[in-house]
């Protein structure tokens, strides 16, 4: 059996895999425009990190979109906001965790942008 069918037709039945696999698109793109403007090989470990939290903070704010919507659209049955109210606190504790984590390899890498920046036009 082709291996790609067998994944496509695995991510047909699971939108969450197909959600994870955008955001790797998202963060494989980052990783490549910044390593094809120059970002030096000494903060690939700060651009992994940085790509990593960054498709996954894209991915749940799409989420997060859709269960607010969600949320707004159910019938007015209690175990259901229950329900809804639970995966948008699941959701936003993992946008918590990400903004935590971007901060240091985020800073690093900025810094190393507004330097080039200096250097390029002598400020």
């Amino acid at each position: 059996m082709d291996p790609e069918l067998n994944l496509g037709q695995h991510l047909d039945r699971d939108p969450r895999l197909e959600q994870a696999r955008r955001a790797s698109i998202m963060a494989h793109s980052i990783v490549i425009k910044l390593k094809e403007m120059g970002l030096p090989d000494e903060l690939d470990e700060q651009l992994s990190r940085m790509c990593t939290d960054l498709g996954d903070l894209w991915s749940a704010q799409n989420s997060l979109v859709n269960q607010f919507e969600e949320f707004l659209k159910s019938d007015d049955d209690w175990d259901a906001i229950g329900d809804t109210l639970v995966d948008l606190s699941s959701t936003i504790e993992h946008i918590a965790w990400h903004m935590k984590g971007i901060r240091a390899p985020l800073g690093e890498i900025t810094q190393y942008a507004y330097e080039q920046t200096e250097s390029q036009t002598g400020r």
